[in-house]
């Protein structure tokens, strides 16, 4: 009677764990891609440097460089989602968002997304935050700590950087999605940003 009590108890468990009513919980994944693309840009270029570029994958902190989510909830404390993650490695998807609006800018004659055969110079990034800050009151940041460079591949000297760090609050939209759209916007401009200072160097430089 135990033995047939026990069955009966471990088959409720399974078909309260397994039936057909529960909830399927499953891992999402979210994209960093540019919101837009920058044809209103005033580059003030006559037409595109006589130059080929690649655009290289970003070198990412240890702890951001991985498909799951960063939280930060405390000064040096650091937690992972576990059910939301990024579709594509930050150190790529970042460099393909930065190749799109380089490519798109018209800057140079040709721009690469990864290698070629000796490019003038190279686009990259360091990575130093990736994350999600936790508030208390839930009106949670997305916190994000880039440094662009462009490298003349001759001397190996970085000609050009952007440096940024920036947190954008959560208010309108505080969901995952909410959070992948503020960083991909916050990359988009900054882009920009970074492509605007590229082209003042090369006019500088002009005689």
């Amino acid at each position: 009677m135990k033995i047939l009590n026990g069955i009966l108890a471990v088959t409720v468990l399974l078909t309260a764990m397994f039936g057909c009513g529960k909830r399927v919980i499953i891992r999402r994944y979210y994209l960093l891609e540019n919101p837009r693309l920058t044809a209103s840009m005033d580059l003030a270029i006559a037409e595109p440097l006589p130059f080929n570029v690649d655009v290289r994958d970003f070198q990412v902190g240890k702890a951001f460089d991985q498909t799951r989510i960063a939280a930060r909830s405390g000064s040096n404390e650091l937690d992972y989602y576990f059910y939301h993650h990024w579709a594509v490695r930050p150190s790529m998807a970042l460099a393909d968002m930065a190749h799109e609006l380089v490519d798109h800018a018209g800057v140079f004659q040709h721009c690469t997304r990864g290698y070629s055969y000796r490019p003038d110079f190279i686009v990259t990034g360091h990575v130093m935050r990736l994350e999600r800050l936790l508030r208390d009151a839930g009106d949670d940041d997305a916190h994000l700590a880039i440094v662009f460079e462009l490298i003349d591949v001759a001397s190996e000297q970085q000609v050009v950087r952007h440096e940024f760090d920036r947190t954008t609050r959560l208010n309108r939209d505080k969901s995952m999605n909410g959070f992948a759209s503020a960083v991909s916007q916050m990359v988009s401009e900054e882009t920009e940003l970074f492509i605007e200072k590229i082209v003042t160097h090369f006019e500088q430089k002009q005689p």
